[in-house]
Protein backbone atom coordinates (compact mmCIF):
# COMPACT_ATOMS: atom_id res chain seq x y z
CA UNK A 1 0.00 0.00 0.00
CA UNK A 2 1.47 3.32 -1.03
CA UNK A 3 1.25 6.29 1.29
CA UNK A 4 -0.10 9.43 -0.40
CA UNK A 5 0.40 12.85 1.19
CA UNK A 6 -1.04 16.34 1.13
CA UNK A 7 0.98 19.54 1.36
CA UNK A 8 0.75 19.86 5.16
CA UNK A 9 1.84 16.26 5.71
CA UNK A 10 4.77 16.69 3.34
CA UNK A 11 5.89 19.84 5.16
CA UNK A 12 5.57 18.00 8.49
CA UNK A 13 7.60 15.03 7.21
CA UNK A 14 10.27 17.35 5.87
CA UNK A 15 10.51 19.13 9.24
CA UNK A 16 10.65 15.84 11.16
CA UNK A 17 13.49 14.55 8.99
CA UNK A 18 15.46 17.73 9.58
CA UNK A 19 14.63 18.49 13.23
CA UNK A 20 14.09 15.03 14.73
CA UNK A 21 16.60 12.95 12.78
CA UNK A 22 19.08 15.75 12.14
CA UNK A 23 19.46 15.44 8.37
CA UNK A 24 20.35 18.93 7.10
CA UNK A 25 17.89 20.46 4.66
CA UNK A 26 20.71 21.03 2.15
CA UNK A 27 21.40 17.28 2.13
CA UNK A 28 17.77 16.57 1.28
CA UNK A 29 17.92 19.29 -1.35
CA UNK A 30 21.04 17.84 -2.96
CA UNK A 31 19.43 14.41 -3.14
CA UNK A 32 16.33 15.98 -4.67
CA UNK A 33 18.43 17.72 -7.31
CA UNK A 34 20.36 14.53 -8.04
CA UNK A 35 17.09 12.63 -8.51
CA UNK A 36 15.83 15.29 -10.93
CA UNK A 37 18.94 15.02 -13.05
CA UNK A 38 18.92 11.21 -12.91
CA UNK A 39 15.30 11.13 -14.07
CA UNK A 40 15.79 13.37 -17.08
CA UNK A 41 14.90 11.73 -20.42
CA UNK A 42 17.70 9.78 -22.11
CA UNK A 43 17.32 11.82 -25.29
CA UNK A 44 18.67 14.82 -23.38
CA UNK A 45 22.30 14.87 -24.48
CA UNK A 46 25.22 16.46 -22.69
CA UNK A 47 25.10 19.43 -25.02
CA UNK A 48 21.35 20.06 -24.82
CA UNK A 49 20.09 23.49 -23.86
CA UNK A 50 17.98 23.37 -20.70
CA UNK A 51 15.87 26.20 -19.28
CA UNK A 52 15.47 26.02 -15.51
CA UNK A 53 12.80 28.37 -14.13
CA UNK A 54 12.99 28.91 -10.37
CA UNK A 55 10.92 30.56 -7.70
CA UNK A 56 12.23 32.02 -4.46
CA UNK A 57 11.26 29.20 -2.10
CA UNK A 58 12.75 25.77 -1.50
CA UNK A 59 11.24 24.36 -4.69
CA UNK A 60 13.18 27.05 -6.52
CA UNK A 61 16.26 26.06 -4.51
CA UNK A 62 15.83 22.47 -5.73
CA UNK A 63 15.75 23.88 -9.25
CA UNK A 64 18.89 25.94 -8.70
CA UNK A 65 20.74 22.88 -7.40
CA UNK A 66 19.53 20.84 -10.38
CA UNK A 67 20.73 23.59 -12.73
CA UNK A 68 24.22 23.31 -11.27
CA UNK A 69 24.29 19.54 -11.66
CA UNK A 70 23.01 19.75 -15.23
CA UNK A 71 25.72 22.26 -16.08
CA UNK A 72 28.35 19.97 -14.56
CA UNK A 73 26.92 17.17 -16.69
CA UNK A 74 27.69 19.24 -19.77
CA UNK A 75 24.30 20.74 -20.58
CA UNK A 76 23.98 24.35 -21.66
CA UNK A 77 21.89 25.66 -18.76
CA UNK A 78 19.86 28.87 -18.75
CA UNK A 79 18.47 29.81 -15.34
CA UNK A 80 15.59 32.24 -14.92
CA UNK A 81 14.60 33.20 -11.38
CA UNK A 82 11.78 35.37 -10.12
CA UNK A 83 13.04 38.75 -8.93
CA UNK A 84 13.73 38.86 -5.19
CA UNK A 85 11.00 40.67 -3.26
CA UNK A 86 12.49 39.88 0.13
CA UNK A 87 10.89 36.44 0.28
CA UNK A 88 13.80 34.27 -0.83
CA UNK A 89 14.33 31.31 1.53
CA UNK A 90 17.67 30.72 3.25
CA UNK A 91 18.30 27.57 1.21
CA UNK A 92 17.41 29.43 -1.97
CA UNK A 93 19.97 32.12 -1.19
CA UNK A 94 22.64 29.45 -0.55
CA UNK A 95 21.94 27.66 -3.83
CA UNK A 96 21.94 30.94 -5.73
CA UNK A 97 25.32 31.86 -4.21
CA UNK A 98 26.73 28.46 -5.25
CA UNK A 99 25.57 29.02 -8.83
CA UNK A 100 27.24 32.43 -8.86
CA UNK A 101 30.47 30.88 -7.58
CA UNK A 102 30.39 28.43 -10.47
CA UNK A 103 29.83 31.30 -12.88
CA UNK A 104 26.42 30.13 -14.04
CA UNK A 105 24.39 33.24 -14.97
CA UNK A 106 20.90 33.71 -13.55
CA UNK A 107 18.38 35.88 -15.42
CA UNK A 108 15.44 37.74 -13.91
CA UNK A 109 13.30 36.99 -16.94
CA UNK A 110 12.81 34.06 -19.31
CA UNK A 111 15.19 34.54 -22.23
CA UNK A 112 13.87 33.84 -25.71
CA UNK A 113 15.39 30.78 -27.28
CA UNK A 114 14.98 27.15 -28.25
CA UNK A 115 15.29 24.63 -25.45
CA UNK A 116 15.50 20.85 -25.47
CA UNK A 117 14.01 20.81 -21.97
CA UNK A 118 12.10 23.23 -19.73
CA UNK A 119 12.38 22.56 -15.99
CA UNK A 120 9.67 24.08 -13.78
CA UNK A 121 10.75 24.83 -10.19
CA UNK A 122 8.53 27.83 -9.46
CA UNK A 123 6.18 26.67 -6.68
CA UNK A 124 6.12 22.95 -5.89
CA UNK A 125 3.61 21.60 -3.35
CA UNK A 126 3.23 24.78 -1.32
CA UNK A 127 0.91 26.60 -3.74
CA UNK A 128 -2.45 27.43 -2.14
CA UNK A 129 -4.00 29.82 -4.69
CA UNK A 130 -4.03 30.57 -8.39
CA UNK A 131 -0.79 32.05 -9.78
CA UNK A 132 -1.29 35.66 -10.79
CA UNK A 133 0.58 38.51 -12.42
CA UNK A 134 4.16 37.79 -13.45
CA UNK A 135 3.89 34.22 -12.11
CA UNK A 136 0.98 33.40 -14.41
CA UNK A 137 2.80 35.09 -17.28
CA UNK A 138 5.93 33.00 -16.75
CA UNK A 139 3.93 29.76 -16.58
CA UNK A 140 2.13 30.61 -19.82
CA UNK A 141 5.43 31.40 -21.52
CA UNK A 142 6.98 28.13 -20.32
CA UNK A 143 4.05 26.20 -21.77
CA UNK A 144 4.50 27.92 -25.13
CA UNK A 145 8.15 26.97 -25.40
CA UNK A 146 9.23 23.91 -27.35
CA UNK A 147 11.03 21.13 -25.54
CA UNK A 148 10.37 18.35 -23.05
CA UNK A 149 8.60 19.70 -19.96
CA UNK A 150 9.71 18.54 -16.50
CA UNK A 151 8.21 19.63 -13.17
CA UNK A 152 10.12 19.56 -9.88
CA UNK A 153 7.88 17.93 -7.23
CA UNK A 154 4.63 19.31 -8.74
CA UNK A 155 3.74 21.40 -11.80
CA UNK A 156 3.29 25.04 -10.86
CA UNK A 157 -0.42 25.91 -10.83
CA UNK A 158 -1.61 22.44 -9.73
CA UNK A 159 -2.98 21.96 -6.22
CA UNK A 160 -1.18 19.20 -4.36
CA UNK A 161 -4.22 18.68 -2.12
CA UNK A 162 -7.13 18.54 -4.58
CA UNK A 163 -5.70 18.08 -8.07
CA UNK A 164 -7.26 21.39 -9.11
CA UNK A 165 -5.54 22.94 -12.13
CA UNK A 166 -5.62 26.73 -12.14
CA UNK A 167 -5.93 28.78 -15.32
CA UNK A 168 -2.18 29.30 -15.31
CA UNK A 169 -0.63 25.87 -14.76
CA UNK A 170 2.49 24.20 -16.12
CA UNK A 171 1.78 21.20 -18.34
CA UNK A 172 4.47 18.62 -17.65
CA UNK A 173 5.53 15.57 -19.60
CA UNK A 174 7.29 14.31 -16.48
CA UNK A 175 6.98 15.18 -12.79
CA UNK A 176 9.70 14.11 -10.37
CA UNK A 177 8.19 14.17 -6.90
CA UNK A 178 9.98 13.53 -3.64
CA UNK A 179 9.45 10.84 -0.96
CA UNK A 180 5.74 10.23 -1.62
CA UNK A 181 3.22 10.87 -4.36
CA UNK A 182 0.91 13.79 -3.65
CA UNK A 183 -2.89 13.68 -3.65
CA UNK A 184 -3.09 16.20 -6.50
CA UNK A 185 -0.93 13.95 -8.67
CA UNK A 186 -3.50 11.15 -8.48
CA UNK A 187 -6.74 13.12 -8.78
CA UNK A 188 -7.87 14.67 -12.04
CA UNK A 189 -7.34 17.10 -13.63
CA UNK A 190 -4.02 17.44 -11.82
CA UNK A 191 -3.11 13.90 -12.77
CA UNK A 192 -3.19 14.82 -16.45
CA UNK A 193 -1.14 18.00 -15.93
CA UNK A 194 1.63 16.01 -14.21
CA UNK A 195 2.32 13.67 -17.12
CA UNK A 196 4.37 10.69 -15.99
CA UNK A 197 5.08 10.80 -12.25
CA UNK A 198 8.28 9.41 -10.75
CA UNK A 199 8.65 9.22 -6.96
CA UNK A 200 12.25 9.79 -5.90
CA UNK A 201 13.82 8.73 -2.61
CA UNK A 202 15.61 11.71 -1.07
CA UNK A 203 15.96 10.43 2.50
CA UNK A 204 12.49 11.14 3.86
CA UNK A 205 11.27 7.68 4.88
CA UNK A 206 8.38 6.09 6.75
CA UNK A 207 10.29 6.69 10.00
CA UNK A 208 9.64 10.40 9.52
CA UNK A 209 5.96 9.85 10.30
CA UNK A 210 7.01 9.19 13.91
CA UNK A 211 3.77 8.00 15.57
CA UNK A 212 1.40 9.73 13.19
CA UNK A 213 -0.72 7.62 10.84
CA UNK A 214 -1.06 8.62 7.17
CA UNK A 215 -4.55 9.64 6.12
CA UNK A 216 -4.39 8.58 2.50
CA UNK A 217 -3.21 5.48 0.63
CA UNK A 218 -3.20 3.96 -2.84
CA UNK A 219 -3.53 0.18 -3.31
CA UNK A 220 -0.95 -1.57 -5.48
CA UNK A 221 -0.55 -5.03 -6.96
CA UNK A 222 1.17 -6.53 -3.96
CA UNK A 223 -2.01 -5.79 -1.96
CA UNK A 224 -3.85 -8.39 -4.01
CA UNK A 225 -2.47 -10.92 -1.52
CA UNK A 226 -5.09 -9.63 0.95
CA UNK A 227 -7.94 -11.07 -1.14
CA UNK A 228 -9.43 -14.05 0.74
CA UNK A 229 -7.88 -17.36 -0.31
CA UNK A 230 -9.95 -20.40 -1.28
CA UNK A 231 -9.21 -23.34 1.04
CA UNK A 232 -9.35 -26.83 -0.44
CA UNK A 233 -11.93 -27.99 2.09
CA UNK A 234 -14.78 -25.64 1.27
CA UNK A 235 -18.28 -25.38 -0.16
CA UNK A 236 -20.45 -22.64 -1.58
CA UNK A 237 -21.34 -21.49 1.92
CA UNK A 238 -17.66 -20.93 2.68
CA UNK A 239 -17.55 -18.03 0.25
CA UNK A 240 -20.73 -16.27 1.27
CA UNK A 241 -24.19 -15.52 -0.04
CA UNK A 242 -25.11 -12.28 -1.78
CA UNK A 243 -28.65 -11.05 -2.34
CA UNK A 244 -28.76 -8.76 -5.37
CA UNK A 245 -31.85 -6.52 -5.45
CA UNK A 246 -31.64 -5.00 -8.87
CA UNK A 247 -33.39 -4.38 -12.16
CA UNK A 248 -36.86 -3.20 -13.12
CA UNK A 249 -39.42 -4.54 -15.56
CA UNK A 250 -37.74 -5.63 -18.82
CA UNK A 251 -34.46 -4.08 -17.67
CA UNK A 252 -32.39 -7.04 -16.56
CA UNK A 253 -28.91 -5.79 -17.46
CA UNK A 254 -28.02 -4.18 -14.13
CA UNK A 255 -29.09 -7.26 -12.18
CA UNK A 256 -27.19 -9.56 -14.54
CA UNK A 257 -23.96 -7.56 -14.39
CA UNK A 258 -23.96 -7.22 -10.60
CA UNK A 259 -24.78 -10.87 -9.98
CA UNK A 260 -22.30 -12.21 -12.52
CA UNK A 261 -19.54 -9.99 -11.13
CA UNK A 262 -20.26 -11.24 -7.61
CA UNK A 263 -19.92 -14.82 -8.79
CA UNK A 264 -16.77 -14.26 -10.83
CA UNK A 265 -15.12 -12.41 -7.95
CA UNK A 266 -15.50 -15.54 -5.84
CA UNK A 267 -18.87 -15.42 -4.07
CA UNK A 268 -20.38 -18.85 -3.35
CA UNK A 269 -24.08 -18.19 -3.95
CA UNK A 270 -26.01 -15.32 -5.53
CA UNK A 271 -29.75 -14.77 -5.36
CA UNK A 272 -31.37 -12.08 -7.55
CA UNK A 273 -34.51 -10.30 -6.41
CA UNK A 274 -36.01 -8.70 -9.53
CA UNK A 275 -39.31 -8.21 -11.42
CA UNK A 276 -40.82 -11.31 -13.04
CA UNK A 277 -40.33 -9.83 -16.51
CA UNK A 278 -36.57 -10.40 -16.15
CA UNK A 279 -36.83 -14.12 -15.38
CA UNK A 280 -36.23 -15.47 -18.89
CA UNK A 281 -33.25 -13.23 -19.59
CA UNK A 282 -31.54 -14.00 -16.28
CA UNK A 283 -32.18 -17.74 -16.44
CA UNK A 284 -30.64 -17.86 -19.90
CA UNK A 285 -27.67 -15.58 -19.12
CA UNK A 286 -26.83 -16.69 -15.57
CA UNK A 287 -28.43 -20.03 -14.66
CA UNK A 288 -26.08 -20.28 -11.66
CA UNK A 289 -28.08 -17.58 -9.87
CA UNK A 290 -31.21 -18.25 -7.80
CA UNK A 291 -34.14 -16.05 -8.81
CA UNK A 292 -36.73 -14.49 -6.55
CA UNK A 293 -39.13 -12.67 -8.83
CA UNK A 294 -42.02 -10.41 -7.94
CA UNK A 295 -44.99 -9.00 -9.77
CA UNK A 296 -46.26 -5.49 -10.40
CA UNK A 297 -47.10 -4.88 -6.75
CA UNK A 298 -43.52 -5.53 -5.65
CA UNK A 299 -42.19 -8.30 -3.39
CA UNK A 300 -44.10 -9.43 -0.35
CA UNK A 301 -42.44 -7.72 2.62
CA UNK A 302 -42.36 -10.87 4.72
CA UNK A 303 -40.70 -12.80 1.91
CA UNK A 304 -38.22 -9.99 1.27
CA UNK A 305 -37.28 -9.88 4.96
CA UNK A 306 -36.73 -13.64 4.91
CA UNK A 307 -34.42 -13.37 1.89
CA UNK A 308 -32.48 -10.54 3.52
CA UNK A 309 -32.04 -12.64 6.65
CA UNK A 310 -30.62 -15.55 4.63
CA UNK A 311 -27.97 -13.41 2.92
CA UNK A 312 -24.52 -12.49 4.18
CA UNK A 313 -24.51 -9.31 2.08
CA UNK A 314 -27.22 -7.33 0.30
CA UNK A 315 -26.53 -5.37 -2.88
CA UNK A 316 -29.29 -2.81 -3.40
CA UNK A 317 -30.13 -0.45 -6.18
CA UNK A 318 -28.80 -1.08 -9.70
CA UNK A 319 -31.65 -0.37 -12.09
CA UNK A 320 -34.52 -0.61 -9.57
CA UNK A 321 -35.98 2.74 -10.66
CA UNK A 322 -37.66 5.49 -8.68
CA UNK A 323 -41.28 4.33 -8.50
CA UNK A 324 -43.28 3.40 -5.39
CA UNK A 325 -42.18 -0.24 -5.57
CA UNK A 326 -38.52 0.76 -5.54
CA UNK A 327 -39.21 3.13 -2.64
CA UNK A 328 -40.82 0.38 -0.55
CA UNK A 329 -38.02 -2.07 -1.29
CA UNK A 330 -35.36 0.50 -0.39
CA UNK A 331 -37.09 1.49 2.84
CA UNK A 332 -37.49 -2.15 3.90
CA UNK A 333 -33.87 -3.04 3.19
CA UNK A 334 -32.33 0.03 4.82
CA UNK A 335 -34.53 -0.26 7.90
CA UNK A 336 -34.23 -4.01 8.38
CA UNK A 337 -30.87 -5.29 7.15
CA UNK A 338 -28.25 -5.87 9.84
CA UNK A 339 -25.69 -7.37 7.46
CA UNK A 340 -23.38 -5.34 5.21
CA UNK A 341 -25.07 -3.39 2.41
CA UNK A 342 -23.69 -2.21 -0.91
CA UNK A 343 -25.92 0.63 -2.12
CA UNK A 344 -25.60 1.75 -5.73
CA UNK A 345 -27.41 3.63 -8.49
CA UNK A 346 -31.17 3.97 -7.79
CA UNK A 347 -30.62 2.87 -4.21
CA UNK A 348 -28.57 6.07 -3.84
CA UNK A 349 -31.15 8.12 -5.72
CA UNK A 350 -33.85 6.85 -3.35
CA UNK A 351 -31.74 8.01 -0.40
CA UNK A 352 -31.19 11.39 -2.03
CA UNK A 353 -34.93 11.76 -2.54
CA UNK A 354 -35.63 10.60 1.04
CA UNK A 355 -32.70 11.80 3.20
CA UNK A 356 -34.38 10.42 6.33
CA UNK A 357 -33.25 6.96 5.12
CA UNK A 358 -29.78 7.90 6.34
CA UNK A 359 -30.99 7.57 9.92
CA UNK A 360 -30.56 3.81 9.39
CA UNK A 361 -26.92 4.14 8.31
CA UNK A 362 -24.45 1.64 9.77
CA UNK A 363 -20.66 1.25 9.56
CA UNK A 364 -21.23 -1.84 7.39
CA UNK A 365 -22.83 0.23 4.61
CA UNK A 366 -20.88 0.91 1.42
CA UNK A 367 -22.30 3.59 -0.86
CA UNK A 368 -20.93 3.80 -4.42
CA UNK A 369 -22.05 7.09 -6.01
CA UNK A 370 -20.79 8.67 -9.20
CA UNK A 371 -20.44 12.49 -9.10
CA UNK A 372 -24.06 13.08 -10.17
CA UNK A 373 -25.40 10.82 -7.44
CA UNK A 374 -23.01 12.34 -4.92
CA UNK A 375 -24.25 15.80 -5.85
CA UNK A 376 -27.83 14.71 -5.13
CA UNK A 377 -26.82 13.13 -1.82
CA UNK A 378 -24.99 16.23 -0.63
CA UNK A 379 -27.01 19.03 -2.27
CA UNK A 380 -23.91 20.13 -4.15
CA UNK A 381 -23.48 20.78 -7.85
CA UNK A 382 -21.57 18.27 -9.94
CA UNK A 383 -18.71 20.77 -10.55
CA UNK A 384 -18.44 21.30 -6.78
CA UNK A 385 -18.15 17.55 -6.25
CA UNK A 386 -15.56 17.18 -9.01
CA UNK A 387 -13.46 19.99 -7.55
CA UNK A 388 -13.42 18.39 -4.09
CA UNK A 389 -13.68 14.62 -4.57
CA UNK A 390 -11.59 13.68 -1.56
CA UNK A 391 -13.07 16.27 0.77
CA UNK A 392 -16.65 15.44 -0.28
CA UNK A 393 -16.23 11.67 0.10
CA UNK A 394 -14.48 11.97 3.47
CA UNK A 395 -17.05 14.42 4.84
CA UNK A 396 -19.95 12.15 3.85
CA UNK A 397 -18.29 9.01 5.22
CA UNK A 398 -17.44 10.77 8.47
CA UNK A 399 -20.90 12.29 8.94
CA UNK A 400 -22.83 9.05 8.47
CA UNK A 401 -20.15 6.57 9.62
CA UNK A 402 -20.22 4.63 6.35
CA UNK A 403 -17.78 3.79 3.57
CA UNK A 404 -18.16 6.04 0.52
CA UNK A 405 -16.81 5.02 -2.89
CA UNK A 406 -16.94 8.21 -4.96
CA UNK A 407 -16.43 7.04 -8.53
CA UNK A 408 -14.40 9.02 -11.03
CA UNK A 409 -11.48 8.41 -13.36
CA UNK A 410 -9.52 8.33 -10.09
CA UNK A 411 -12.02 6.87 -7.62
CA UNK A 412 -11.87 7.91 -3.96
CA UNK A 413 -12.80 5.44 -1.23
CA UNK A 414 -13.40 7.18 2.12
CA UNK A 415 -13.82 5.20 5.32
CA UNK A 416 -15.66 6.26 8.45
CA UNK A 417 -12.38 6.34 10.39
CA UNK A 418 -11.10 9.21 8.24
CA UNK A 419 -8.79 7.11 6.07
CA UNK A 420 -9.00 7.54 2.30
CA UNK A 421 -7.81 5.43 -0.62
CA UNK A 422 -7.08 6.78 -4.10
CA UNK A 423 -7.33 4.37 -7.00
CA UNK A 424 -4.63 4.26 -9.67
CA UNK A 425 -5.92 1.40 -11.82
CA UNK A 426 -8.37 1.57 -14.73
CA UNK A 427 -8.66 3.34 -18.07
CA UNK A 428 -11.11 5.33 -20.18
CA UNK A 429 -12.24 2.17 -22.01
CA UNK A 430 -14.27 1.37 -18.88
CA UNK A 431 -16.50 4.43 -19.34
CA UNK A 432 -19.45 2.35 -20.52
CA UNK A 433 -22.90 1.55 -19.20
CA UNK A 434 -22.88 -1.34 -16.73
CA UNK A 435 -19.34 -0.81 -15.47
CA UNK A 436 -20.60 0.52 -12.13
CA UNK A 437 -22.95 -2.43 -11.68
CA UNK A 438 -19.98 -4.77 -12.00
CA UNK A 439 -18.01 -2.78 -9.43
CA UNK A 440 -20.83 -3.08 -6.90
CA UNK A 441 -20.97 -6.85 -7.55
CA UNK A 442 -17.22 -7.24 -6.94
CA UNK A 443 -17.40 -5.26 -3.69
CA UNK A 444 -20.39 -7.29 -2.49
CA UNK A 445 -18.52 -10.51 -3.31
CA UNK A 446 -15.49 -9.44 -1.28
CA UNK A 447 -17.75 -8.58 1.66
CA UNK A 448 -19.42 -11.97 1.46
CA UNK A 449 -16.02 -13.65 1.57
CA UNK A 450 -15.22 -11.94 4.85
CA UNK A 451 -13.42 -8.71 4.03
CA UNK A 452 -14.04 -5.63 6.17
CA UNK A 453 -16.14 -2.92 4.44
CA UNK A 454 -13.42 -0.41 3.72
CA UNK A 455 -11.02 -3.09 2.47
CA UNK A 456 -13.70 -4.71 0.31
CA UNK A 457 -14.42 -1.27 -1.13
CA UNK A 458 -10.94 -0.08 -2.05
CA UNK A 459 -9.76 -3.50 -3.20
CA UNK A 460 -12.94 -3.93 -5.23
CA UNK A 461 -12.26 -0.63 -6.95
CA UNK A 462 -8.64 -1.59 -7.60
CA UNK A 463 -9.46 -5.04 -9.04
CA UNK A 464 -12.23 -3.50 -11.15
CA UNK A 465 -9.69 -1.08 -12.63
CA UNK A 466 -7.16 -3.83 -13.31
CA UNK A 467 -9.89 -5.81 -15.07
CA UNK A 468 -10.52 -2.80 -17.27
CA UNK A 469 -6.85 -2.47 -18.15
CA UNK A 470 -6.57 -6.16 -19.03
CA UNK A 471 -9.78 -6.16 -21.07
CA UNK A 472 -8.78 -3.03 -23.00
CA UNK A 473 -5.62 -4.78 -24.20
CA UNK A 474 -7.87 -7.20 -26.09
CA UNK A 475 -10.79 -4.99 -27.10
CA UNK A 476 -9.08 -1.63 -27.52
CA UNK A 477 -10.14 1.62 -25.91
CA UNK A 478 -13.38 1.86 -27.89
CA UNK A 479 -14.63 -1.71 -28.02
CA UNK A 480 -14.72 -2.73 -24.36
CA UNK A 481 -18.12 -3.75 -22.98
CA UNK A 482 -19.02 -3.99 -19.32
CA UNK A 483 -19.50 -7.75 -19.64
CA UNK A 484 -15.80 -8.09 -20.49
CA UNK A 485 -14.85 -6.96 -16.98
CA UNK A 486 -16.32 -9.87 -15.04
CA UNK A 487 -14.17 -12.66 -16.49
CA UNK A 488 -11.11 -10.41 -16.40
CA UNK A 489 -11.66 -9.76 -12.68
CA UNK A 490 -11.80 -13.50 -12.07
CA UNK A 491 -8.54 -14.05 -13.93
CA UNK A 492 -6.80 -11.30 -11.97
CA UNK A 493 -7.90 -12.79 -8.66
CA UNK A 494 -6.82 -16.26 -9.75
CA UNK A 495 -3.38 -14.99 -10.75
CA UNK A 496 -3.06 -13.19 -7.41
CA UNK A 497 -4.00 -16.37 -5.53
CA UNK A 498 -1.43 -18.41 -7.47
CA UNK A 499 1.26 -15.85 -6.67
CA UNK A 500 0.30 -15.86 -2.98
CA UNK A 501 0.61 -19.65 -2.88
CA UNK A 502 4.02 -19.56 -4.59
CA UNK A 503 5.24 -16.87 -2.19
CA UNK A 504 4.04 -18.91 0.79
CA UNK A 505 5.89 -22.01 -0.47
CA UNK A 506 9.05 -19.97 -1.06
CA UNK A 507 8.85 -18.55 2.46
CA UNK A 508 8.45 -22.01 3.96
CA UNK A 509 11.46 -23.26 2.02
CA UNK A 510 13.60 -20.34 3.19
CA UNK A 511 12.61 -21.01 6.80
Amino acid sequence: MKRIVNSMEMKWLDSNTIDHFGIPSLVLMERAALSVVASMPPQLSQHSTVLVVCGNGNNGADGLAAARLLAQRGCSVIVAQMPDHGRRSKENQIQLHILEQYGIPVFDDIPNGRYACVLDALFGVGLSRAPQGVYADWIDRMNCLEGYKVAVDLPSGVSSDTGQVYDAAFRADLTITFAYAKIGQLLYPGRAACGQVKVADIGITDESWLKRRPSCFAPEKRDLCTIPQRPARSNKGTFGKVLVIAGSADMAGAALFSAKAAYQAGCGLVKICTPAENRAVLLGALPEAILSCYGAGGPDEKKLLSEIACADVVLLGPGIGMDDTAFRITETVLRSADQPLVIDADGLNQIAAHPDFLQYAKPSWILTPHPGEMARLTAKTIPQVLESLLETACAFAGQYKVTCVLKDAATVTAAADGTAYLNTSGCSAMAKGGSGDILSGIIASFLAQGMEPKQAAYMGVYVHGLAGEESAKKTGAYGLLARDLTAAAGRILDQAAQKARKDAIKTEQEI
